[in-house]
């Protein structure tokens, strides 16, 4: 067993398949199965129920799973510091929000990146609900979010509190009551917010809909399709050309918090060290 063996059995674990996996690594569907065989044999225990619909961790596989990758993390940043003494190296995995990703987050990679400009970055957007998933299950590093994640795994660095406020467009008079919402998928922090705020007010939450995209949403509701609940940030562009207007929120719901998550027992590598170092 080595560590390509350990980073075959993580890449089938996150893929969810021995297919997905061999497409990941370049290699043929059989040779994965044929080295998931030999590992198994080798631990003498099973790693994966196999399934149907693909193939999941069983308990001795999800403990194997948080070791392997602690495994890895570590051989690789000890590798790094050997071979590059006097350079930084290694891969960051990091999720964020799309509002961080098109207001401060750019200026935050761009100070890292020309401090360690060996250190590929990974930078994948997402819902709180799933970047938190995703860092719990070691498949990012760690994860810009809004509000608040109660999970004891995790650590949360505080980064700023986000001012928001409603927004319709400039042609139209905001009507709470019947207007569509134009929202996130559920596990959005703002879309929880706008949710909170109506009910606050008693107002029935009509069928909202969704967007996987900021840029869809801020153009729907400058077409008049609805109204949403944004950072100001985000928004003031807009405000300033006048395509979209904006109503303030009482104070309970005007601010969300904005915190960067990772693992309490992740290994900080050098690279990862620098990161945090950036963001604060």
């Amino acid at each position: 067993m080595n560590t390509n063996t350990l980073q075959m059995f993580i890449t089938i674990a996150q893929k969810g398949s021995i297919s997905g996996a061999a497409a990941e690594m370049g290699y043929a569907q059989s040779n994965i199965s044929a080295k998931l065989r030999q590992l198994e044999n080798e631990l003498n225990t099973k790693l994966f129920f196999r399934t149907n619909r693909g193939i999941t961790l069983t308990d001795n596989g999800k403990d194997f799973y948080a070791k392997a990758i602690k495994i890895v993390n570590l051989t690789d940043d000890a590798i790094n510091q050997l071979q590059h003494p006097e350079e930084i190296h290694g891969n960051l995995k990091i999720g964020t929000l799309q509002t961080a990703a098109s207001t401060f987050l750019p200026q935050i990679l761009s100070k890292f990146h020309q401090q360690n400009p060996q250190v590929e970055l990974s930078i994948e957007t997402g819902t709180t609900l799933l970047s938190a998933q995703r860092v719990l299950n070691y498949e990012l590093d760690g994860a810009i979010i809004g509000g608040k994640v109660s999970d004891q795994k995790l650590v949360s660095l505080p980064l700023m509190a986000e001012k928001l406020c409603l927004v319709t467009a400039n042609t139209s008079d905001i009507d709470v009551e019947n207007s569509s919402l134009l929202v996130f998928p559920v596990g959005c922090a703002y879309r929880k917010t706008l949710e909170s705020w109506l009910d606050s007010k008693q107002i029935m939450i009509h069928h909202p809909i969704e967007f996987n995209y900021l840029n869809a949403i801020i153009a729907s509701v400058s077409a008049g399709l609805g109204i949403s609940l944004l950072p100001q940030k985000v928004v003031q562009p807009y405000f300033n050309q006048g395509i979209l207007k904006k109503v303030e929120l009482p104070e309970q719901f005007s601010t969300l918090p904005i915190s960067f998550i990772y693992r309490k027992d992740y290994i900080i590598t050098h690279s990862f060290k620098q990161f945090l170092e950036n963001l604060k």
